[in-house]
């Protein structure tokens, strides 16, 4: 048994003892699924617990949920408050967490990658870290799948396949006969969407001159010589074609990105490791992991986290129909997002690029358009990214993005935020790629400069 699995035996063996148990999770896919493991592993041996999923464990809300319950587990959030936390909690608590340690106190009942030299940004998420504590509690291995769909949801993928301590979790995932691996095309929408949407539609990357443009995939596909139709004339999806329509599918993509700028680098890049749940439907977005964690954050971005959990602990019926309402209207506030974005531009400071969509994006979903706009290529990958909306009447909601390369090269996202949120009186968390805070209304300039100055002098810029 490795260090990280022994002291999560050892937390499970103190929870053991303990009943009337309140999960407190972020309320990401991350978050939902790390509460839906934490709450199926307590339930299968005997312990009444409830959840509550939360934005984010702001100080004041620490004092909202401490008499919810007579002991607390926090996942997938909690180390950015460990201070308040032992300052505010009468009842016992467990921490089981991924995103960067703070400077301060420390706590001995904390499960965290980094203690063990494990990277928490990119090879072990919160539902991660929760299967590991579930798996000693109740020794459900079962639990992986939805470990795989929460490190997917955190975007912990590289070059689109799970790493470092995520494979392990994989493979007992893989052993339990819930999730099978293989290597295909990797656009969103491969399974839930007709074939030709999922071009459509595709922002993640931004497919140029198919994005958007109905009627040139259509010509694309006629071209590509793709049975795209059944024979009563339905669509298909990706997943119907035959594997010789894939492969004619792919090479006429290549092809036709070749001819619009794209590099071989960059069309590998549309190739990685799919991962499916064994036990869901063929064409349901439950099947494959990435729309699954789609579905899972459109709950929660949307004021529904509950919603999310009871699906991902298997539940379905009013659940799942609630769900797929909720991803139609997740999905049209990130194309929404993303035509913002595009329409008004980046602005761009010495280190850093940012728009402020105000109240046009939701704050809840302005992190995600942060990251497709990165990702798609609108942004320069030179200077991190920065989203900012209104949360509400008296903050503003702000999330910032870096590539792997810009970390090589100094820049820690969760202490640039913290420093210049600290600044202007807000809060902030996260991992050195990703990282967001909550601020005042008036002093994003203010945090936009301090922002700034910390990233330069991250990358050590005069």
């Amino acid at each position: 048994m490795d260090a990280i699995s022994l002291l999560a035996r050892k937390l499970a063996d103190q929870v053991r003892k303990w009943d009337d148990i309140v999960v407190v999770s972020h309320y990401d896919a991350d978050g939902i699924t790390s509460a839906a493991i934490l709450v199926s592993a307590l339930r299968g041996i005997g312990k009444d617990v409830r959840f509550i999923n939360v934005k984010q464990l702001y100080s004041d809300q620490v004092a909202e949920i401490r008499d919810m319950g007579s002991a607390f587990i926090f996942s997938d959030l909690g180390i950015g408050q460990i201070s308040v936390l032992l300052d505010q909690m009468r009842a016992p608590f467990i921490v089981l967490d991924h995103h960067e340690i703070p400077p301060g106190r420390e706590y001995p009942y904390l499960l965290h990658p980094h203690i063990f030299g494990i990277d928490g940004s990119r090879e072990l998420s919160g539902a991660g870290v929760s299967y590991l504590f579930a798996r000693e509690l109740s020794g459900r291995k079962d639990l992986a799948a939805l470990a795989v769909v929460g490190a997917v949801g955190d975007v912990q993928l590289v070059d689109n396949a799970l790493v470092g301590y995520n494979r392990n979790i994989l493979r007992d995932a893989i052993e339990s006969g819930k999730i099978f691996v293989y290597r295909d095309l990797a656009l969103y929408g491969r399974v839930s969407r007709p074939l030709p949407y999922m071009f459509v539609y595709s922002t993640d990357p931004i497919l140029p001159g198919l994005t958007a443009n109905e009627a040139a995939v259509y010509d694309f596909l006629d071209a590509a010589g793709v049975s795209y139709r059944d024979e009563n004339g339905a669509l298909l999806s990706y997943v119907d074609l035959s594997e010789s329509d894939k492969r004619k599918l792919f090479t006429a993509l290549s092809m036709y990105l070749l001819s619009r700028g794209w590099n071989s680098q960059r069309l590998q890049s549309l190739l990685g490791e799919v991962y499916e749940l064994t036990d869901e439907d063929i064409h349901s977005p439950l099947r494959d992991v990435r729309e699954y964690a789609t579905l899972l954050n459109a709950c929660g971005r949307h004021g529904r986290p509950e919603v999310g959990v009871h699906v991902a602990m298997g539940d379905r019926g009013k659940y799942y129909d609630e769900a797929i309402a909720l991803l139609h209207r997740h999905r049209a506030a990130l194309r929404k997002g993303v035509d913002y974005v595009v329409n008004n531009g980046l602005i761009q400071l010495e280190s850093i690029q940012y728009f402020h969509a105000y109240d046009v994006i939701p704050a809840s979903v302005v992190g995600i358009v942060a990251g497709m706009v990165y990702s798609s290529g609108i942004a320069s990958f030179r200077k991190p990214i920065v989203g900012m909306a209104y949360e509400d009447e008296e903050h503003v909601k702000v999330s910032a993005r870096a590539t792997s390369r810009l970390v090589l090269a100094g820049v820690d996202l969760s202490k640039a935020m913290r420093v210049a949120a600290e600044r202007v009186g807000g809060e902030a968390g996260g991992h050195k790629p990703a990282a967001g805070a909550r601020i005042p209304r008036g002093v994003e300039e203010e945090f936009l400069r301090q922002l700034d100055r910390v990233v330069s002098s991250q990358l050590g810029a005069t």
